[in-house]
């Protein structure tokens, strides 16, 4: 008897890692991975190379090469006159074994600080996100000119390979020290010297060396509550005791951290867009926050995270535009508003900390990126950069309006949308959810969704969800919604809802 044809159907990989590939080495790489991970198990006959070249719609010998490369390495054999069969000896797919820490190792597992075991508790482990109703936070890359930034890179590593090859300044390139000062005069109404812009990685970098350097073990320090995870863990991994300070729909309620906490040596702040309700700090809220700083002689640090993208109105002035008793660092990212691996922010110091700040960090990872920095400067200098803003904010405005028309006669009485002015994502507010039990409910009808719950330390104020829109186009954020939509009609999540709250 003749064998079976295999009714495995091989989709050619995709992902980090094949954009270079050439289509020989993507054909092998796919067939390679469905024999690791078991889906051609051995023995099992694999689909003729005319099968897999009308599949993949590539020519039959590009496919006969690949399978004769497997072939060469013991994966595949050929049976005259039978077909093609994964080898009885090829690589089986076994169950790794969790292995069990040795004694020496349950010993180093005592042996952890309670800040990186408050760390680990709230980190989500998982691939990196990829753009999914309605994971938030993320960007859209193929808004970005990638073949702009490959001249410009070009450019620079034929006029300064060797210059940006060795070390560079602690604060930054030169170059983009400028630049930045140069848009933040533009963008933002915010002027500096250049010399007061120290070039770091990312805003959670910005953190730690903050606290490393203004922050003694023990010390308060305010931060709102909700507010980012990674926030808190980079403070608590300080020593710093964290005061959750309320938040509500002006933003931080200063108030009630003077209240909780009168002495706190630092305030960390998102008052253009709180992450993740939304709202921005009013400016009585400002001016109290200011006051304080100066009565008390703490720190604020000053988050203008999601400044770039304000649909409505015009964005508040920094807080560090505001003061005049140096006060306030101004952190801002690149992550965002041009795309997340670039790895590029900053921190605008106070005069007085740029020295002892410079110090530091020359004496941590010294600098970052010089190539990064050069092409960030010309694309900056260019007015590429704000034409990529422009555009980028009129496509989030669009899908924030598809996502507001979405909505409409879709959400159960009780629940409502929350604040859309500014930011990439918005809150779905339910009021005295198990937003958990939503989220968990969500995720099975194949939304990714976090809840509200998930960023408070003590609030108990603000239940939901958190809704990313800016990776999405229309169709995916109106097909998101709908089935979100269908969670929330579902009778048996509310009486589970209701059950929790008895």
């Amino acid at each position: 008897m003749r064998p079976r044809a295999s009714g495995t159907t091989i989709a050619l990989r995709s992902g980090p890692g094949t954009a270079s590939l050439s289509l020989r080495a993507l054909i092998y790489r796919s067939c390679l991975d469905a024999i690791i991970e078991g889906r051609l198990r051995p023995g099992e006959r694999v689909p003729s190379a005319r099968r897999l070249a009308a599949d993949w719609r590539v020519s039959r010998n590009t496919v006969d090469d690949a399978l004769a490369a497997l072939q060469s390495e013991g994966l595949l054999e050929r049976r005259v006159g039978a077909g093609t069969f994964v080898a009885a000896d090829a690589v089986r797919p076994r169950a790794r074994p969790v292995r069990q820490p040795s004694a020496l190792g349950r010993d180093a597992l005592l042996q952890l600080s309670r800040w990186s075991r408050g760390t680990a508790a709230v980190h989500v482990s998982g691939a990196s996100p990829r753009p999914q109703a309605f994971i938030a936070g993320l960007p859209d890359v193929e808004l970005f000119p990638h073949a702009l930034w490959r001249t410009l890179s070009a450019r620079r590593l034929r006029t300064s390979a060797t210059a940006l090859a060795g070390y560079l300044p602690a604060l930054g390139l030169p170059a983009l020290q400028e630049a930045t000062a140069r848009h933040l005069a533009l963008s933002r109404g915010f002027v500096c010297d250049p010399q007061q812009i120290l070039v770091l990685n990312s805003a959670m970098q910005a953190v730690d060396l903050i606290a490393r350097v203004l922050l003694e073990r023990g010390q308060r320090a305010w931060i709102e509550d909700p507010c980012f995870p990674n926030l808190r863990a980079a403070l608590a991994l300080s020593g710093a005791r964290l005061v959750p300070v309320p938040v509500d729909a002006d933003g931080l309620d200063v108030a009630a951290g003077v209240a909780l906490a009168p002495r706190a040596a630092l305030a960390y702040v998102t008052p253009s867009c709180h992450y993740p309700l939304g709202v921005t700090l009013s400016m009585e809220r400002r001016s109290a926050l200011l006051d304080w700083a100066a009565r008390s002689g703490a720190w604020i640090v000053e988050d203008d995270y999601q400044c770039e993208f304000v649909y409505e109105g015009r964005p508040h002035a920094p807080l560090a535009s505001l003061e005049r008793d140096g006060r306030v660092l101004h952190i801002g990212t690149f992550s965002n508003a041009v795309f997340p691996s670039l790895r590029l922010a900053y921190v605008v110091l106070p005069p007085q900390l740029v020295d002892v700040f410079t110090a530091v960090r020359g004496q941590l990872d010294d600098h970052t990126h010089g190539l990064a920095q050069a092409v960030l400067a010309d694309f900056i200098d260019e007015g590429h950069f704000a034409a990529h803003l422009r555009r980028t904010r009129g496509v989030y405005e669009m899908r924030r309006d598809a996502l507001i028309r979405a909505f409409r006669g879709n959400l159960p009485d009780g629940v409502t949308l929350g604040p859309t002015h500014a930011g990439m994502q918005t809150t779905l507010l339910v009021p005295r959810s198990a937003d958990r039990a939503l989220a968990d409910a969500a995720l099975r009808n194949g939304v990714r969704v976090m809840p509200l719950s998930r960023y408070a330390l003590r609030s108990r104020a603000h239940r939901g969800l958190l809704l990313g829109y800016a990776a999405l186009d229309e169709a995916s954020i109106a097909d998101g919604v709908a089935r979100l939509a269908r969670v929330l009609a579902d009778a048996s999540i509310g009486s589970r809802i209701n059950r929790s709250l008895r």
